[in-house]
């Protein structure tokens, strides 16, 4: 999507820095909610890059996400933060629609916290144009997830052959090449 057609108006980013804290306080709470209470404490007690990365992760990449949404949006960046975020959506969730249901949370913060005053304030187009950037990026999200997925079940099946690679040799369901070669005297080398 061309970036001209999601521009939004000074005004209007003006006005969304000033919602921005609230906006991801609500969003980042509704994303540890889904690990559940003793997960969503351990990650949100501190964070630190050192002491907790995973949280120190979400943290940054959340703020990142929410500073391209609401100011100045800039594909390099939000490719950026979007891909560390898909990358640990992929272990957690099966389905990117369930992995990517974030973007669909964050709209409905939006309408129901500060919707109505946008449209009184700004009118239905620079909504419209809020909501196409949360759309864009959920859409490129996909791409991201199959790309990461096909990847995870590349790993998973590899190491899956590592493990159980003598039992299939044994049943004779693997070709070994070097088993018919020749072995060598190592004395007469030496």
């Amino acid at each position: 999507m061309p970036q001209s057609s999601i521009l939004l108006s000074k005004e209007f980013i003006k006005y969304l820095e000033g919602k921005k804290g609230f906006i991801l306080k609500h969003w980042k709470s509704l994303f540890w909610d889904s690990f559940g209470e003793e997960a969503k404490r351990f990650f949100t007690k501190e964070i630190d890059r050192f002491q907790n990365p995973f949280g120190y992760r979400i943290d940054e990449t959340f703020e990142g996400l929410i500073n391209n949404f609401f100011g100045e949006f800039k594909w390099e960046e939000m490719d950026y933060f979007l891909d560390r975020l898909v990358q640990l959506r992929v272990i957690q969730e099966e389905k990117p629609s369930k992995a990517l249901y974030l973007f669909i949370q964050l709209k409905k913060i939006i309408r129901e916290e500060i919707g109505e005053e946008i449209l009184k304030k700004f009118g239905i187009e620079e909504f419209l144009k809020l909501e196409d950037r949360i759309n864009t990026v959920l859409i490129k999200g996909f791409d991201y997830f199959l790309k990461y997925k096909e990847r995870l079940d590349r790993i998973r099946y590899e190491e899956w052959k590592r493990a159980h690679y003598l039992l299939l040799k044994r049943a004779g369901l693997v070709y070994d090449p070097m088993e018919g070669m020749p072995k060598t005297n190592t004395e007469e080398i030496n």
